[in-house]
């Protein structure tokens, strides 16, 4: 007598309390990031980015913003550049100047603005950094590009480049550039401060892909009830 066992058998398995919590634990990050992923290559193609380079973009934005540059030493304290929040941001700002996506006077004004709504808001606090309440600089650079773009195609490049560049420059660039709040941050002591750095889910990296999400969603909306742009074809 012969018995036939299956090669291949795949049985309901059931997770103990502790493994499921495990399991849990390690997916729900997983999932949030790719969904993060997909949402922000969906942004960046909407600025004029293929697919693949979008992927890569927003792949080093989020890896790139554990990443920090040391650039200038100031006595004990090292100002860094962090490369998700301040290098990559800066490449994608002249990559739409440098291909047309945006117009050079505009994208300035757009970053002009936002510079000095985030230099007005920003607060530095001893021991945490520059702080800022997380939708000023996304609406600040949303409102830029659709004013500057008039509604048209070219608000969520112009409010992109204001929302990032600006916040960058107006939060952190203006503050540590002040000897009395580069001081009280420091401590005296000690210290790294990263330009555009703030991990994983950087500051800047998320304003930028806010501020593309609003001016976009806004601008569709003035379209539709415009009915035209007027001016689309020379944004």
């Amino acid at each position: 007598m012969t018995t036939d066992i299956s090669t291949i058998a795949i049985l309901p398995v059931p997770f103990s309390p502790d493994q499921a919590l495990i399991a849990l634990a390690v997916l729900i990050p997983v999932l949030l990031l790719l969904i993060l992923l997909f949402i922000s290559a969906g942004v960046f193609e909407s600025i004029g980015f293929r697919f693949y380079q979008a992927v890569l973009v927003t792949a080093g934005a989020l890896f790139g913003s554990l990443v920090n540059i040391p650039l200038i030493p100031v006595g004990e304290a090292i100002i860094a550049v962090n490369v998700g929040g301040a290098v990559i941001p800066l490449f994608v700002t002249l990559d739409l100047v440098v291909r047309g996506r945006v117009s050079r006077p505009k994208t300035l004004a757009a970053i002009a603005a936002v510079t000095l709504v985030a230099y007005m808001l920003a607060t530095p606090v001893p021991g945490t950094g520059i702080t800022m309440p997380f939708y000023v600089a996304p609406l600040a650079g949303a409102a830029a590009g659709l004013i500057l773009a008039g509604g048209c195609h070219a608000a969520p490049g112009l409010a992109y480049a204001g929302g990032a560049m600006g916040t960058l420059i107006g939060a952190d660039i203006l503050n540590l550039a002040n000897p009395a709040v580069f001081a009280a941050l420091t401590g005296g002591k000690a210290a790294v401060l990263s330009i555009g750095g703030a991990g994983i889910f950087d500051g800047i990296f998320v304003t930028g892909i806010f501020a593309v999400l609003l001016a976009a969603y806004a601008g569709r909306q003035l379209r539709k009830s415009a009915g035209v742009c007027p001016r689309e074809g020379r944004e």
